[in-house]
């Protein structure tokens, strides 16, 4: 007798009543091999996934931040910077200051190692900052140190700048 024939004398010899208790505990059986071998074990990965997923956002977001930070460290905003266009920082930025109306009240400029120190003198404010933003922009001057005090008349300040960089 082989185990096939086995269960089916088995099978035969139990009541109608074990019959189905037997047949239900086998549905039962079989629906929790199939939770814990596939299904659980599927939305566990599931769950992994998702929060690698979101620890990799949180990531990519950063170091977007911190991409952005870079560029704004370097002087270099949205176009990239001309550069200095082969001129010293100081020439050029003194130059460019007195293209722009500040000549009058910039009252001394001077080199500091691979930076520029210049003092302004009531000067407009306004004026200032706007020739500040135009050398940042077109030649990626950044200012590394300003000390700005009211001047007396409304809208003229006294400024101290220590200007650098010129990245291309």
């Amino acid at each position: 007798m082989n185990g096939w024939e086995q269960i089916t004398e088995y099978w035969q010899g139990l009541q109608p009543r074990e019959r189905v208790m037997l047949f239900a505990g086998g549905i039962a059986m079989l629906f929790a091999l199939v939770y814990f071998l596939l299904w659980q074990p599927v939305m566990n990965s599931r769950a992994e996934m998702q929060q690698e997923v979101l620890q990799q956002r949180a990531l990519l977001q950063w170091m977007k931040n911190a991409a952005s930070e870079a560029r704004l460290l370097r002087g270099v905003t949205g176009e990239k910077a001309k550069g200095l266009g082969g001129q010293s920082l100081l020439s050029l930025v003194d130059q460019s200051a007195k293209q722009h109306g500040l000549g009058s009240a910039m009252k001394r400029v001077e080199p500091d190692g691979k930076q520029v120190r210049i003092w302004f003198e009531a000067v407009g404010f306004d004026q200032l900052v706007g020739w500040l933003e135009k050398i940042a922009g077109e030649n990626g001057i950044r200012v590394i140190n300003v000390t700005v005090e009211g001047a007396g008349a409304p809208g003229r300040v006294d400024a101290r700048l220590r200007l650098g960089g010129g990245g291309a």
